[in-house]
C-alpha cells in the first residue's frame, strides 16, 4: 500500500474545517463553553455528529 493510499477515508484522520457563525451564536457558544469548561471544537463536533447521526435523513 502506498503512503497516499494510507491517507484515505476511514483511517481516523480528520480534515480541518472552518465554520463561520453569526455573532450572537458565537457569544452564546463562548458562554456555554466557559460555563461547561469545554472547547468550541468539541461543541461543534458533537453538534454535527448529532445532526448527521446515522439513519437520520431529516437534514
Amino acid at each position: 500500500m502506498s503512503a497516499k493510499a494510507s491517507k484515505t477515508k476511514g483511517n481516523g484522520e480528520r480534515e480541518p474545517v472552518t465554520v463561520t457563525l453569526p455573532a450572537g451564536l458565537v457569544d452564546q457558544m463562548k458562554e456555554f463553553c466557559r460555563e461547561y469548561r469545554v472547547t468550541p471544537d468539541m461543541v461543534v463536533e458533537r453538534a454535527l455528529a448529532e445532526y448527521f447521526r446515522e439513519g437520520d435523513m431529516s437534514h
